[in-house]
């Protein structure tokens, strides 16, 4: 009976030792990388952790390279102080994140409609090479290797992607 109990104990430990290690979650897997530290202060000053932490999620993440060549800077989303700074901030932020997880090989070579948390559609572009997430003029190419977290995958692209919203032109009845 003894020896059962210690067999038991042994096969026990070996199966811990196995069992892979669960990834930290989105936010905390980018604030443990440091090439994406301007972007966990922003995401911080405009208080939306949250959203990094739950959910399956794709992150379309801009380094802190892509960050510093932003046309016009990101002081404004870094103060969280101003409420109309805050709310572009947090739009921009969700424009970036897609539902599910997705990686580089599922996107490679087709085009993918995805829903980003901001509730619009975006193009993620696998034809092209680099593949290319959002709009052709304001979108971000991927610039890494993605890395896997606990709740979803963080891809890091080469811009801050800003969303273009198409204008339709009403249309106007027919004089009868």
């Amino acid at each position: 009976m003894k020896r059962t109990g210690v067999f038991l104990a042994a096969l026990a430990m070996s199966a811990l030792g196995a069992a892979p290690a669960f990834a930290a979650n989105v936010y905390e897997t980018l604030k443990s990388n440091p090439q994406f530290s301007t972007l966990t202060k922003i995401i911080e000053a405009n208080d939306l952790k949250f959203r990094y932490t739950e959910g399956s999620i794709t992150v379309f993440a801009p380094t802190d390279e892509a960050l510093a060549n932003q046309p016009g800077g990101i002081d404004d989303m870094l103060s969280g102080d101003n409420p109309s700074n805050k709310e572009n901030a947090r739009a921009l932020l969700l424009y970036s994140i897609v539902s599910g997880r997705m990686t580089p090989a599922q996107l490679d070579g087709k085009v993918t409609e995805a829903t980003t948390l901001q509730r619009g559609k975006v193009k993620i572009d696998g034809t092209q090479t680099p593949i290319h997430y959002g709009h052709s003029q304001f979108g971000a190419n991927v610039s890494g290797d993605a890395i896997e977290a606990s709740n979803g995958v963080i891809i890091p692209v080469d811009a801050l992607p800003i969303p273009v919203f198409e204008e339709e032109t009403p249309k106007v009845p027919a004089a009868q």
